[in-house]
C-alpha cells in the first residue's frame, strides 16, 4: 500500500479485515439474533422515520418505479432538485424539501449512486429518473423511508433523508411466485404500463447453503408527444416511456450457527421511449428535425450491474457486519448540447457511454455493554472509491460565433476522467438512561479526496411519559459531498448570455472547481406520539440550516480574449426548510381502519429567497382500509396537494429581462379504490381505480405547471405461488 494512504483509510481496512477475520475464531455456540437494540435499530423508531410493507406494497402498487408509494409518506414529495421547473417530469423522491440529490438511496443498506453518471445541469438537475426503480417492486420486503437528524448516520447524501429498499429473504423451504400488473389509463394520450416477474427461493444444503432469484420485465409507454399541446406548449413533453429489465440472485452460506456470508449479484437494464423532452421545454431550429425524427424511439439506455459479499457474525461480545461490493453504470445515451437553451436537448444520432464505477468497504462492530446504565455501542468505518468516465459531457469547446474563445492555462481539449475516494470512521451509542428515557449521540469523520474532512454528529432522544406518549427529538449535522461533475473542471458548461449573472456583459462559461466545500446542514425535529387501543397520533416540527449549497457561481475567475467570461461551481451561504408531518390512525372498527398523515411545508427558501424545490404547500394522503374476511380487502385512497408556488426572484440576465411567471398549480386532490381476493394460498388478485375523479395538470413549463398529473387509470394484478 502507499505510503500516502491516509491513515485512518488503513485504519478502516484494518477494521474491515480484523472483524472479517474472526469468522475462524468466534464461538460456534453464540447467536446471531440479539436482544439488545443498536443506535441505528432506536433510530428507526424516529418520529421521522415511516415504513412500506410488503402488504402496503400488494395493497398500493406502484405503477413504474417505488416513487409514487414513497410519495404517500410523511414529508415526501417529488420534484426537480431546483425550482427552475426543468425535467419537471422527471420528479424524483424529495425528503423535507432539501431536493432529490439529498435523498440517498439504499438497496439492503448499500448506496446506490447512478444518477451520478448522468452530467448535472446548469441549474443542478439531471435527465435521471433517479435511483428508485433498480429494483421490482414485488421482490421488495419493505421500505424505510429515514428522515431528519435520523438520517444523518449515513453519511455523504443523506441531508434530506434515506430511502432503504429491502429486498425479500430468502426462505426456508422451496417457494416462488409469478406476478403480473397492469395499469390502462382511461386517456390514450397517456403510457399504458404493463410488469411481469417472477421471485424463487429455498436451500440448496438445508441449514447450509440457500439461494433467492428474481427478475422483471417492465415497460411504460410514454405520452403522447402532443399531449401538452392544448395547454399552449407544444414543446413540453408528457412523462417519457421506460422499459426495464432486472435479475438478481443471492447466496447465503451459513457457516456456524453464528456467522454467514451472503453473496449478491444483479443486472439492471433502462431504456427509454423518448417523447421530444428537452431540459428548457425549448427546441432550437438547429435541432427540431432531429428531435422530431427521435420521437417514439430509445435515446438512453442505463446498464447497471452490481456484486456484494457481506459477512455477519455474533460473538460473545456482540455483533458484526462487514461488506464490500461493487457497482458499474454504464449511462449509454445520444449526445446531449452543453450550451444556452437547446442544453440538455439531443443534438447528434451515436450514442456516447458515461461510465461510472465504485468501489465500497463498510464495516461496523455493536457492542453491548453496562457503564452504570445499559449501552450499546456502534463502532464502524467506511470507503469508497468512485471513477467517472464521461467524454461526452467533457467536450465544450472555445468557439464563439466561428471565433477562437482563448482562456489562458485552460485547454479546449480536456481529459474525461474524474474521481474521488471518500472515507469515514463513527461511533454512536445507545444508552438506556433509564427503561423509559434512551439518548443517542453520535460522532462521524468523513474525509473526501476534494473537499477534505468533515466533522459531523448528533443527539436523539425518546422520552416515555406516562403509558401512552412519547416525546423524542434530535439535532444532528449532516452532510454532503461535492459530486463528480462540480469538482471537475473539465467540465464546461457555456451561454450565449441569458444564462449569465445578472448585471454582467457578454458571454460566460461555468466550469467545475475541485475547491468546493461539501454542503452542509444542522437538521432539528421534536415531537409527539400518542398511542393507545389501535388509536395512533404524532406530530413532528422540523427546522433544517442548509450551509454551503452547490450552485454555479458569479464572481468572475478569468475572461478570455474575446472579453467572455469564466466562472465556477460555488458555495452559497445558506437556506432555510421548516416544517410540520405527521399522522393520524383511527380503529373505526376490528375490520376498519382509518389512517392519514400530512405534511406541511412552513418554509423552504434558499439565500436568494426562492423555494429549493417545487413542493406543495401541504400534502393529506388518507386511507379507509376494510378487511371483512381474511380473503377479501378493499382500499379507499385520498390524497390532497396543496397550491405550489413558482420562484420569485429572477437569477440570470433572461429573467431579469422577460420576468418571472406566476402561474401557480393550485391545490387538488386525487381519489383511488381497489379490492383484493385471496382465491386460495396460492392465487391472489386485486383490480383497481387510480383518480377516479379525472383531474389532470398539463405541463407548460410556465411557473410552478411544470408537470403531468395523469388522469383517471384501471389496474390490476395477479399473483401465483408455489
Amino acid at each position: 500500500m502507499s505510503a500516502h494512504t491516509p491513515p485512518l483509510f488503513r485504519l478502516s481496512l484494518l477494521s474491515f479485515s480484523l472483524l472479517s477475520g474472526f469468522t475462524y475464531a468466534a464461538d460456534n455456540t453464540a447467536e446471531l439474533d440479539t436482544v439488545y437494540v443498536t443506535a441505528e435499530r432506536q433510530l428507526q423508531q424516529s418520529l421521522g422515520v415511516s415504513k412500506i410493507s410488503a402488504e402496503d406494497l400488494e395493497k398500493q402498487p406502484a405503477v413504474n418505479d417505488i416513487s409514487d408509494i414513497v410519495r404517500t409518506m410523511p414529508g415526501v414529495n417529488l420534484t426537480g432538485n431546483t425550482a427552475t421547473g426543468q425535467r419537471g417530469n422527471k420528479r424524483q423522491i424529495d425528503l423535507r424539501g432539501m431536493g432529490p440529490e439529498n435523498t440517498l438511496i439504499l438497496v439492503d443498506g448499500r448506496p446506490v449512486t447512478s444518477r451520478n453518471s448522468e452530467r448535472i445541469s446548469m441549474r443542478g438537475e439531471r435527465n435521471t429518473r433517479g435511483d428508485s426503480n433498480w429494483v421490482p417492486v414485488e421482490a421488495i420486503e419493505s421500505i424505510e423511508v429515514i428522515r431528519g437528524p435520523a438520517a444523518a448516520r449515513y453519511g455523504s447524501g443523506a441531508m434530506g433523508g434515506v430511502v432503504n429498499i429491502v429486498t425479500k429473504k430468502i426462505t426456508n423451504e422451496f417457494e416462488g411466485s409469478v406476478n403480473y400488473y397492469t395499469n390502462q389509463p382511461q386517456d390514450s394520450d397517456e403510457g399504458a404500463t404493463n410488469r411481469v416477474g417472477f421471485n424463487v427461493s429455498g436451500p440448496i444444503v438445508k441449514d447450509v447453503l440457500s439461494f433467492r432469484l428474481y427478475g422483471s420485465l417492465n415497460k411504460t409507454d410514454a405520452d403522447s408527444p402532443d399531449i401538452n399541446a392544448a395547454a399552449g406548449n407544444a414543446n413540453a413533453a408528457g412523462v417519457e416511456g421506460v422499459r426495464n429489465k432486472d435479475i438478481a440472485g443471492r447466496l447465503h452460506w451459513k457457516l456456524s450457527p453464528s456467522q454467514s456470508l451472503t453473496f449478491d449479484a444483479g443486472f439492471s437494464r433502462q431504456g427509454n421511449i423518448y417523447n421530444g423532452d428537452t431540459q428548457n421545454s425549448f427546441t432550437h431550429p438547429s435541432n427540431a428535425a432531429l428531435i422530431e425524427r427521435l420521437k417514439g424511439s430509445e435515446t438512453a439506455r442505463l446498464y447497471r450491474s452490481n456484486f456484494a459479499l457481506t459477512h455477519t457474525g455474533g460473538w460473545d461480545w456482540g455483533d458484526t457486519k462487514s461488506w464490500i461490493s461493487y457497482d458499474r453504470t454504464t449511462n449509454s445515451r445520444l449526445p446531449e448540447a452543453l450550451a444556452g437553451g437547446p442544453e440538455g436537448s439531443y443534438n447528434g444520432d451515436t450514442f456516447t457511454d458515461s461510465d461510472l464505477k465504485n468501489l465500497r468497504l463498510s464495516s461496523e462492530a455493536y457492542i453491548p455493554f453496562d457503564w452504570g446504565v445499559p449501552h450499546v455501542l456502534t463502532v464502524g468505518a467506511e470507503f469508497t472509491d468512485s471513477r467517472l468516465k464521461d467524454a461526452s459531457s467533457n467536450r465544450q469547446g472555445f468557439t464563439d460565433q466561428g471565433n477562437t474563445d482563448v482562456f489562458n492555462g485552460i485547454s479546449a481539449t480536456r481529459g474525461s476522467d474524474a474521481s474521488q475516494r471518500e472515507w469515514a470512521v463513527y461511533a454512536e451509542d445507545n444508552i438506556s438512561i433509564t427503561p423509559r428515557t434512551h439518548l443517542i449521540p453520535s460522532l462521524r469523520f468523513d474525509h473526501h479526496s476534494k473537499s477534505g474532512g468533515n466533522v459531523s454528529g448528533g443527539l436523539n432522544f425518546s422520552q416515555q411519559l406516562g403509558e401512552h406518549w412519547l416525546v423524542k427529538g434530535g439535532i444532528a449535522r449532516a452532510y454532503k459531498a461535492p459530486n463528480l461533475y462540480q469538482t471537475d473542471p473539465n467540465f464546461i458548461l457555456y451561454t450565449r448570455g441569458n444564462g449569465c449573472p445578472i448585471g454582467t456583459e457578454g458571454r460566460c462559461y461555468y466550469m467545475g472547481n475541485a475547491d468546493l466545500k461539501p454542503e452542509t446542514s444542522w437538521n432539528k425535529e421534536i415531537g409527539a406520539e400518542f398511542n393507545k387501543n389501535g388509536w395512533q397520533a404524532s406530530a413532528t416540527y422540523f427546522h433544517n440550516n442548509y450551509r454551503n449549497k452547490i450552485v454555479i457561481g458569479d464572481v468572475l475567475i478569468a475572461q478570455s480574449d474575446l472579453g467572455n467570461a469564466l466562472y465556477q461551481w460555488s458555495n452559497t451561504p445558506k437556506a432555510t426548510i421548516a416544517g410540520i408531518e405527521g399522522n393520524l390512525v383511527v380503529p373505526l372498527h376490528d375490520k376498519l381502519k382509518w389512517s392519514n398523515n400530512f405534511t406541511y411545508m412552513q418554509k423552504s427558501e434558499d439565500y436568494q429567497g426562492n423555494p429549493l424545490s417545487l413542493t406543495p404547500k401541504f400534502t393529506l394522503n388518507s386511507m379507509l382500509a376494510w378487511t371483512p374476511t381474511e380473503k377479501l380487502d378493499a382500499n379507499l385512497t385520498f390524497t390532497q396537494y396543496g397550491r405550489i408556488k413558482p420562484r420569485t426572484v429572477v437569477i440570470n440576465r433572461t429573467e431579469n429581462t422577460n420576468g418571472l411567471s406566476s402561474n401557480e398549480v393550485g391545490s387538488y386532490g386525487l381519489w383511488g379504490i381497489n379490492a383484493g381476493y385471496k382465491f386460495n394460498k396460492h392465487v391472489n388478485g386485486r383490480l383497481g381505480v387510480s383518480n377516479i375523479f379525472d383531474k389532470k395538470i398539463y405541463r407548460t413549463a410556465d411557473g410552478a405547471q411544470t408537470f403531468n398529473q395523469h388522469g383517471r387509470a384501471f389496474y390490476g394484478s395477479l399473483k401465483v405461488g408455489f
